[in-house]
């Protein structure tokens, strides 16, 4: 047996996710399987979901198993045929050298990619100038225009987004009143046409490196309207910046109206809202009388 610790749920998955040494000798033998070089040095990388970590020049990453609660082999598959899609695009993404699961005390999915030097561009846009900062969200344009397609997208990528939404717990802080109104929303959102989102392009998940800018993290590729990708580069890449949003945007209408339509569409969306009611309204999410107090903010901030 590799790797010893116990997992039967997902308290004891956080328990252990970032412990390295855990992993370690689940990971060399993986290694030594796909015929890659032996593990020299092995060092943490930012925290997710699964685990992850930097192994020499190579970045692991092992799926949380069914026993935690959360059966990641979807995450899994995901994240492997969104790589493979990106690296057929020409996009600027980590390449995949070894994928597949091992089987131990439970069945771990892995992947194993190219280690992409560089700052998290949350951090990276801090000090950045402004000429930078237009290059970037230039970048950033013609990244998704590649990839917010619905070119060569596998079957496994196809969801009920509008169903999902209205099953994910997280929008049970709304007030009912609120929700009522999301939900009357959610009709005309799933008849939007639907492309290829990356769908987590947050702070931590575009590396900017002596060679340019990449996009990591793969796992909540799906296809959804084009909206579904701008809450988390608003809110949380640019961190609210009005300028940098500007400097991105180059949609149909409105830069806020289909920010609206994404935030209530997306996964994490009810998350966004709350920290929107803290950060800016002074209030919280389960106190919102209906949405025009998001829809104000939004249209005040962006334009």
């Amino acid at each position: 047996m590799l790797f010893d610790r116990t997992i039967r749920s997902w308290a004891d998955w956080g328990k252990v996710y970032q412990d390295i040494p855990a992993f370690l000798p689940l990971a060399r033998e993986i290694f030594a399987k796909e015929g890659l070089p032996p593990i020299r040095e092995a060092a943490p990388l930012t925290p997710g979901t699964n685990a992850v970590f930097r192994a020499d020049g190579l970045v692991v990453k092992i799926f949380a198993p069914a026993e935690s609660g959360l059966d990641a082999r979807a995450d899994f598959e995901t994240e492997r045929a969104a790589i493979r899609r990106a690296e057929r695009l020409g996009i600027a993404a980590p390449r995949l050298r070894a994928e597949g699961f091992w089987d131990d005390r439970y069945r771990f999915y892995y992947l194993v990619a190219d280690f992409i030097p560089g700052m998290e561009a949350g951090e990276w846009l801090k000090t950045a100038d402004r000429a930078q900062k237009e290059r970037f969200c230039g970048w950033l344009r013609a990244l998704l225009a590649r990839w917010n397609t619905a070119d060569e997208v596998p079957a496994g990528f196809r969801r009920d987004m509008a169903g999902r939404s209205l099953q994910n717990p997280r929008w049970r802080r709304l007030t009912p009143a609120a929700e009522a109104e999301r939900r009357a929303q959610l009709d005309g959102l799933q008849k939007l046409p639907e492309v290829c989102v990356h769908g987590d392009l947050t702070a931590e998940n575009i590396l900017v490196g002596p060679g340019g800018a990449a996009a990591i993290d793969f796992a909540d590729t799906v296809l959804a309207p084009a909206c579904y990708e701008l809450p988390p580069i608003c809110f949380s890449l640019f961190d609210y910046d009005p300028s940098l949003a500007r400097a991105f945007w180059a949609g149909e209408g409105p830069l806020a109206d289909a920010l609206f339509d994404g935030l209530l569409l997306h996964d994490f969306g009810a998350d966004f809202i709350a920290e929107i009611c803290g950060r800016f309204l002074g209030t919280c999410a389960e106190s919102l009388p209906g949405l025009t107090p998001i829809r104000r903010f939004l249209r005040e901030r962006y334009g």
